[in-house]
């Protein structure tokens, strides 16, 4: 097999293991000896026993043969358990650096990339890659050293004999190539094409209260056949060439037996081979050939394998759009002064320009809120300041610090964040609450919560802060998910909370109950609020109004009533 790039780095997964690998082989090769012993002696015993009926030779082959089998038998599990134990710590370590490479890319590579799309490849291709390299080692390698071992009895019986019977050899690999460069294309579409099969499940079953309100389900079940029909094709490409390999083998195999009885007979008769011999020379031959027909069957699951790996390999290789520089300059004491300089910003995939030269400067302590209509670029203010992203000119800056200079999880650890659409995780609420502060201790868990007027409807659940929520929250309103998602910032201390579109997506009397919560925490930070209502923001420092990512003006509500631009019109349309 040629070493190419993803072979190489595949290897250098296996490489820390070689100890065990080369313990493996050495059983591998006491296995292989005692196959090719076993075959040696058919004849003879065979000879002997029956025909020459001697009594001393079959009292030898009644003590020696038990011995063979338990060694055997012993070198066979040693194998497989020192191979799978490979196999298990590389797969490991793979979805180990998978998970973590993930958690280091940049947020541009979540947007781009769907999530089913990772979690086939974490869950599908990694499996294939595991079997792969379970099985190289254990049956590949295994199997080539007792073909070896039996060609080495073949040769020792009778040369010439042997030499015509290997010619199975080259034939099979020069078939086994074409079939194999078939096999690793169409695996590899077949791998695509399950992603998407996933992405269809999990788009309907997320999404199944819109499918089923808007009579939906049949376009999402047409949309998910035309998936799965490609998926069975490009599989039934791959196992019309896997299934090939088999009976080619078969073919070659049968080819030689014929040639095989017509040769011994010869070599029989004309007194060159004795029978016992021949006898060993055949079940030799048939020994050797069925781990020959498994290294043809195998040939599909390693490139299988193959494939897959080189589909891991792309998000191992996938670096992070916004990296930590390598020597960062500390925040120190942080204060909460916010400045765009000059900030543009557009997404990779878009030609659009989202924010275009801005220039704003929030001082310490003040709360400022962005508004203006959708697309203006409110949230991506946001993420720039979290650093998901880069401006693509300007800088952004934190106590006059340029973002770019710091170690993106100081200046987040300063930071904290409400969303409209939040997340809550498949944990208690303290485990929720906690999430950016694992450390904290009760008194300050509940003085979170009590802070995000969360503290009440905790105390009435059963189990109180053990609750378990479900995935995504799913056992609480919306208000109580957003007033938890404001603990869980609160209880950050942090110097700058970032507001965007909190209450959006909430009824009147969960908007109210969240809003006073808001309320409660502003004071002693610097507040970014970013809002679609504007009832939210009246009593803001500052409102800075967006227009096609540009600022148009700013100021308090009053001055901008007075000013009957931008912001008058979107008050009287929402009044």
């Amino acid at each position: 097999m040629k070493i190419t790039p993803a072979v190489a780095a595949l290897l250098e997964y296996i490489r820390p293991h070689r100890g065990r690998l080369v313990q493996a082989a050495v059983a591998m090769t006491v296995l292989a000896a005692m196959r090719g012993a076993i075959v040696y002696v058919v004849g003879p015993v065979i000879e002997g026993v029956f025909v020459k009926k001697d009594m001393a030779l079959l009292r030898l082959i009644m003590i020696a043969l038990p011995l063979l089998f338990v060694v055997k038998a012993g070198a066979d599990y040693v194998t497989s358990y020192l191979i799978n134990y490979v196999g298990q710590k590389t797969v490991q370590k793979m979805r180990d650096d998978l998970f973590t490479r993930v958690h280091q890319l940049s947020m541009e590579f979540h947007w781009r990339k769907r999530s089913s799309d990772v979690m086939s490849r974490v869950i599908n291709d990694l499996g294939n890659v595991q079997s792969a390299i379970q099985s190289v080692p254990l049956y590949l390698i295994r199997d080539l050293f007792t073909v070896a071992a039996l060609v080495g009895v073949l040769f020792y019986l009778n040369w010439r004999f042997a030499a015509v019977s290997v010619v199975i050899i080259p034939a099979a690999a020069a078939a086994l190539r074409v079939l194999s460069k078939k096999m690793r294309r169409s695996s590899v579409q077949a791998q695509v094409t399950m992603a998407d099969i996933s992405h269809r499940f999990q788009e309907s079953l997320q999404g199944m209260t819109v499918v089923k309100a808007f009579n939906y389900e049949e376009r999402a079940i047409a949309k998910f056949r035309r998936s799965n029909d490609d998926f069975f094709s490009e599989t039934m490409r791959f196992l019309r060439a896997s299934a090939l390999a088999g009976p080619l083998m078969e073919f070659f195999g049968n080819m030689m037996l014929i040639l095989m009885i017509y040769l011994g007979g010869m070599e029989v008769m004309a007194g060159r081979m004795t029978s016992a011999d021949f006898l060993s020379f055949m079940a030799a031959f048939f020994t050797a050939y069925l781990p020959l027909k498994n290294i043809a069957g195998l040939n599909s699951r390693v490139q299988q394998g193959l494939a897959s790996w080189e589909r891991v390999k792309q998000v191992l290789d996938e670096r992070p759009d916004v990296p930590a520089p390598a020597s960062p300059v500390r925040l120190g004491g942080v204060k909460g002064t916010v400045e765009f300089r000059g900030v543009s910003y557009k997404y990779p995939s878009r030609e659009t320009i989202v924010l275009d030269g801005l220039n704003f400067r929030i001082n310490e302590g003040e709360v400022a809120a962005f508004v203006g209509p959708s697309g203006s670029g409110k949230t991506t203010i946001v993420q720039l300041l979290l650093r998901f992203f880069d401006p693509v000119s300007g800088s952004v800056l934190v106590d006059g610090k340029d973002l770019r200079e710091l170690d993106p999880a100081e200046l987040r650890g300063a930071t904290g964040l409400v969303t409209q659409d939040t997340i809550l995780f498949d944990d208690d609420v303290t485990g929720n609450i906690t999430i950016g502060r694992p450390n904290a201790s009760e008194t300050e868990i509940r003085e979170a919560a009590q802070a995000a007027n969360a503290a009440a409807f905790i105390e009435a659940m059963p189990q109180g802060y053990a609750t378990q929520l479900g995935e995504r929250g799913v056992k609480l309103s919306g208000g109580q998910r957003q007033r938890l998602a404001i603990a869980r910032a609160m209880i950050k201390r942090p110097k700058i909370l970032l507001l965007d579109e909190a209450t959006s997506n909430l009824d009147t009397a969960s908007e109210q109950a969240v809003q006073a919560a808001i309320e409660r925490v502003l004071k002693g930070r610097t507040v970014l609020m970013v809002a679609h209502r504007l009832s939210t923001v009246r009593n803001a420092d500052r409102i800075f109004v967006l227009d096609k990512g540009t600022l148009a003006e700013s100021g308090s509500h009053e001055e901008l009533i007075a000013l009957g631009g931008v912001y008058r019109k979107l008050w009287e349309a929402q009044s």
